[in-house]
């Protein structure tokens, strides 16, 4: 991302109090500590590139339930 990084926008997205908005992190960078300090900020779920287009969908609704 040009002017952000990942863990940048899932800090403002929380600070806005936007506590409904599920986040599902998609990084190459997968190190344990890269995938900690998601959860830490606030991400709902971690996956690494290259992901299977099956796993996403099935993740993608599972925090779309959570939500409902």
């Amino acid at each position: 991302m040009p002017f952000v990084n990942g863990n940048e926008v899932i800090t403002i997205i929380r600070d806005e109090r936007k506590k409904n908005i599920p986040i599902l992190v998609l990084s190459a960078a997968g190190a344990e500590d890269n995938v900690l300090k998601a959860f830490d900020l606030g991400a709902d779920d971690f996956m690494v590139k290259p992901f299977s287009l099956v796993e996403l969908n099935v993740r993608v609704r599972k925090l779309l339930a959570l939500r409902r």
